[in-house]
């Protein structure tokens, strides 16, 4: 087993909600100058009939604002872990211009990865109408509440282009705290949790290799850094598919985890406004969701779009504790990449129903 960390981390991304409630410095705006420059980029892009995905960062040039977000992103990757970007003004925009847009800051931040195996690169969080508990069904394709869990990014980006007529809000909570309260707490649950455990493949769940093959650990630790990797009911679906359940040490190991996480004094509850952007260390935060209602007129319904990138210079990690590279090799998120460059398979986010 890989080393385990048993001093309490002191870093920025070891913060605790309770005092973020009445400190909104993980909000950032964007300035009128950087709208004018999102507006010329994007008639730039309309006039020359150019793919989302077909787009470089020359195509999309954004003089002050791609700085700022290098400069905003720094607080993501080494700071806090975490930020809202506010202002965007999507109501000036289609749905398929907004996505260009949100796609052309990650290009400005890092490259996009395949969310699933169709080699989706913008992925749309609706409900689908999917049941949330189903072997083969992503929780982001209902309106369920969302157990906190990680995703398979550097980093993961969300903007809200709709809202839901209630519900939806949106949590985050810093695994580097839960780490430090297990340490406190309960230290012996933390071998276990860098142990780690067989998950639900999700698309293969119907297939004869539904399960991995190896354990995925919770909590790994390299040069002092704490990073974390956790889906609970992928988990879970895994001991069913096997037949063979947790033991005692491991299921109250998780069970600690999820109280910490939902520890009102830990975790950090948030409401997205429409044009918000959240942009996540996935190796830090975890996130959640409520459940929501929608308006029943499809064009007002919630609908949020997703980046997950990797980055250029990538988080240290334990050895055992593999990054996150989305769904796909190198060679699924070129060919991701290519198809999605092709007028017509480039349609955007407009509503997918």
């Amino acid at each position: 087993m890989a080393e385990i960390l048993t001093e309490t981390v002191r870093h920025p991304s070891a913060w605790y909600g309770r005092d973020l409630v009445n400190d909104d410095s993980w909000i950032v705006h964007l300035e009128p100058r950087h709208l004018n420059e999102i507006a010329k980029a994007v008639a730039s892009v309309d006039r020359r009939g150019l793919p989302f995905a077909a787009l470089t960062k020359d195509d999309f040039p954004l003089p002050t604002l791609a700085p700022q977000l290098r400069k905003w992103q720094e607080n993501v990757v080494s700071g806090r872990g975490f930020y809202v970007l506010r202002g965007l003004n999507t109501a000036d925009y289609t749905d398929e211009q907004v996505g260009t847009i949100f796609w052309a800051m990650g290009l400005h931040l890092g490259q996009a990865v395949t969310q699933n195996p169709r080699g989706d690169l913008l992925g749309h969080v609706y409900d689908h109408g999917r049941r949330y508990g189903n072997i083969d069904v992503r929780g982001y394709e209902t309106n369920a509440h969302l157990p906190f869990h990680t995703d398979s990014g550097d980093v993961v980006g969300l903007l809200c282009l709709r809202r839901s007529k209630s519900g939806g809000l949106s949590s985050v909570v810093s695994a580097v705290t839960i780490h430090n309260e297990i340490l406190r707490r309960h230290p012996e649950y933390l071998a276990p949790l860098y142990r780690g455990f067989h998950y639900i493949r999700r698309e293969a769940a119907l297939t004869e290799s539904p399960v991995t093959p190896h354990r995925l650990p919770v909590f790994g630790a390299r040069d002092g850094l704490v990073s974390v990797r956790l889906v609970r009911n992928q988990i879970r679906a895994a001991c069913t598919k096997t037949g063979v359940p947790l033991e005692p040490i491991e299921e109250a190991a998780l069970d600690l985890f999820d109280e910490l996480a939902y520890d009102a004094s830990i975790h950090l509850d948030m409401d997205l406004e429409q044009g918000d952007i959240q942009f996540c260390n996935n190796y830090v935060i975890l996130h959640s969701r409520t459940a929501f209602e929608d308006y029943p007129e499809i064009e007002r319904r919630r609908h949020m779009v997703r980046l997950w990138l990797t980055m250029d210079q990538r988080r240290p990690l334990a050895e055992g504790f593999p990054p996150q590279n989305g769904y796909g090799d190198r060679q699924l998120i070129e060919s991701a990449h290519q198809a999605a460059s092709r007028p017509a398979d480039a349609a955007g986010i407009g509503n997918p129903r």
